[in-house]
Formats: structure tokens, sequence, C-alpha cells
């Protein structure tokens, strides 16, 4: 099977960003609902279709931070998928990347590269200043 529409799902911007400039990929701010904090960006590689999704930025409880973890990553795949689907140009391939910089502990860095053979449910507990009120989904009161 020739790959010809590759997916890749990265949720912080600052992660996307080589990849989207790198390949000069552009926005496509149509590929979302409006109601959704995602951003999408195409173009062509060789003779490949790809599109880069991103999860957009927390609102919701005014940190501004980038919206990480399974939740909006799935969302934001499944919205991407179907709607390549729908526009009939399915996607062939759908890759997941990111960091895992919550792992430096164990002696990661940003910017490793992993291959796995096995996952854990790591979700929320974001152990990084900024993140924190979105990680456990509070809102502060300003009152």
């Amino acid at each position: 099977m020739m790959i010809s529409n590759v997916v890749v799902a990265i949720a912080m911007e600052a992660e996307a960003s080589p990849l989207i400039n790198h390949l000069n990929l552009q926005p496509d701010t149509s590929f979302f609902p409006t109601e959704t904090p995602f951003h999408a960006f195409r173009g062509k590689h060789n003779n490949c279709n790809l599109t880069v999704i991103t999860n957009g930025k927390d609102t919701v409880h005014g940190t501004g931070v980038d919206n990480v973890g399974t939740v909006p990553a799935a969302v934001a795949s499944f919205l991407a998928l179907q709607k390549m689907k729908d526009d009939k140009e399915s996607a062939d391939l759908l890759v997941n990347a990111g960091t895992c910089g919550g792992f430096k502990r164990k002696g990661a860095e940003i910017g490793d590269v992993f291959l796995t053979t096995a996952v854990a449910n790591h979700d929320r507990r974001i152990a990084i200043p900024d993140f924190t009120p979105y990680g456990i989904g509070r809102i502060e009161s300003t009152s």
C-alpha cells in the first residue's frame, strides 16, 4: 500500500513549529470546527499530503498553556481523521509525536525519541508550575 496522506499529531506548538516551518506547511483554518482550539497545517512533502495538527491553547482555565494530555489529543486526532474521511482523502498513517518531557527523572530530555513497546496512562499530572491548574482542572477564583 502506498502512503499518500499522513497526519502528524503534536500536542505542543513549540514541538510542532520546527516541522511546520521546515516543510513550509500552511495553516488550514477551515480544517477543524471553529468551536475547537485545534490547529491544522497542511502541505506536500515529496508525493505525500501532510497534515500536522496541534491541540491549541487552554482558554478554559485561563492559563494559556498548550492543551496536553490524552483527551485533547484523542479529540483532535478523531476530528482530523473524520474530516479527511469525509473529504474523501482518508489518512493512511497517523503519527503521534511529542517529547515525553515529563520523564526527565528517568533520564529523558526534550527532543529524545522513543519507540515504544508498551504504554501507561499518565495524564493530567503535570509537574510544571504553569501547567498545574490546567492539569488538575481547577479554576482559580479572582473574587
